[in-house]
Formats: C-alpha cells, structure tokens, sequence
C-alpha cells in the first residue's frame, strides 16, 4: 500500500521513497558459501580438544570466546581427572540445515575410536565469515 500526498485539492501526488544516500565505505554483504567443511573441521578439533588433546588454539578464528572457555574447561577436567588421550576423530555423517543467509545448524557423527558422538553446532555470519556460537557434544 502506498500513501498518497494530496498537493491541491483534487490533484493526488504518489509518495515515492528516497534512496539512502550510499557510502562509498559501505558495500553490499554477500552471502556466505557452504559452511560444511569449516563445520567438519571444527567439530573434529573441538571434539579432540574434549577429549583431552591439543588443538584448541587453532579454532581461535573459528569459535566465539565463550565457546573456546568452555572447550577449555572441559579439557582441563579431562586432563585432571587422568582420562585425557590423543584421539583421532573422524566424521561419519553430517548434515547441514540453512537457518538463513547468515546462519546455518549442523549436526555430525563422530567416531573417537571408544564410541559414536554426536554434535550439534550453529555457525553465524560474524564479520563475513563463518564462526561457530553454539557447540554441543553428546
């Protein structure tokens, strides 16, 4: 629907909008590609990192920090509590949902060598790039 300005009685003039003006440092935000391999490679380190491994600095860029103080926590408990152990992690399964242009859900199988694990994590659009903030591992 649009509104109408009555300019002179009888005569009835459109109401158009006026763009925004344009700043030459602003620049139209594409949409981000497939999120799957990041989301592999997350979920596998971050996995590796619950289990007591090493790793947790490479997934800096990738992860909100607190998400990374979570992880951490868990791997200190890991390793306190005398269970901690080189893993090596693969991936079984993963499925990818697009919530939006700017977010998309995931959940993996893992496979940790002991058991079948599963993952849940949502990646967002922060600062044009995917970063993973929310992680779960069953």
């Amino acid at each position: 629907m649009s509104a109408v300005v009555t300019a002179r009685p009888g005569r009835v003039v459109p109401l158009v909008p006026i763009p925004a003006p344009s700043s030459p440092y602003s620049r139209p935000k594409k949409v981000l590609g497939d999120p799957t391999p990041l989301a592999c490679t997350v979920c596998k380190t971050a996995l590796e990192v619950v289990l007591g491994g090493d790793g947790l600095d490479r997934l800096n860029r990738w992860i909100t920090p607190d998400l990374r103080a979570s992880l951490a926590r868990q791997r200190a408990l890991t390793v306190r509590a005398g269970r901690g152990r080189q893993a090596v992690v693969s991936i079984v399964r993963i499925r990818v949902c697009r919530t939006s242009d700017v977010a998309a859900e995931t959940s993996i199988v893992a496979d940790d060598g002991r058991r079948i694990r599963a993952i849940a994590a949502r990646f967002e659009d922060v600062g044009g790039r995917w970063q993973a903030t929310a992680l779960d591992i069953g």
